[in-house]
């Protein structure tokens, strides 16, 4: 546990080193209460302004995560935000596998995806697709084929595919009605998990910015994979 957080720390270090030189940016992840919408740009010199019971989630360039609870008067400041390397960590030190308010997570040590964008297909969660990409399901390696179930999380219908032996990506078609912000069962032989989708908004301009956002999404595998891929 202790080296596993030491490597995502070394990681993140890494990529907020890459990334020093970018302009400040804050993008809402949850506005509760507020009328902003989910992947709204912020202006950081501009004050903002909340009343009691309302709240703003902000992610920041850097990969600062920023909580605003009303009443609240001022620009936000990137110093009042949760480090990326921090979050990582508290991820990786939390047991039940929370983090903050939003979502849950399959944890950071549970799943090593090898590619930041591929949809966990076998544990259930939460995963993340990025705004405009066509979905990619994953699995782990196997000599065998797989049939493939994907229903919505009402049920009201059903495509099926099958999953070539040896293949562990599944492009998913655009006939099989799969999409972000909504959940999913997806049965492999059988074995069905549920899986909730979240879109990864095109606004975010950094992969600090992506990661700190599929990290309150419950999407700490593939933040992880995302941070790895930018070293």
């Amino acid at each position: 546990m202790k080296t596993r957080a030491l490597f995502i720390s070394a990681i993140v270090s890494f990529a907020l080193f890459a990334g020093a030189a970018e302009a400040a940016q804050y993008v809402v992840v949850e506005a509760r209460g507020v009328n902003l919408k989910v992947g709204t740009i912020v202006d950081p010199t501009k004050p903002l302004v909340l009343k009691q019971g309302q709240h703003l989630t902000l992610v920041s360039d850097s990969g600062q995560t920023i909580k605003l609870d009303g009443p609240y008067q001022k620009a936000p400041i990137a110093s009042q935000g949760v480090q990326l390397a921090a979050a990582f960590n508290a991820l990786a030190s939390n047991g039940n596998g929370r983090l903050g308010e939003i979502g849950t997570t399959r944890g950071a040590n549970k799943v090593d995806l090898p590619k930041p964008w591929l949809l966990d297909a076998v544990h259930p969660g939460s995963e993340c697709l990025l705004e405009g990409r066509e979905p990619v399901f994953w699995r782990p390696a196997s000599d065998k084929a797989a049939d493939v179930v994907i229903m919505p999380a009402d049920r009201s219908w059903k495509a099926q595919t099958t999953w070539p032996r040896g293949d562990t990506e599944l492009a998913v078609k655009p006939d099989m009605g799969v999409h972000g912000d909504a959940s999913y069962f997806i049965s492999v032989n059988g074995n069905e998990s549920a899986v909730a989708i979240s879109t990864v908004p095109a606004s975010l301009s950094t992969d600090q910015m992506r990661a700190a956002w599929m990290l309150q999404k419950g999407c700490a595998p593939q933040a992880e994979a995302l941070l790895r891929a930018s070293r």
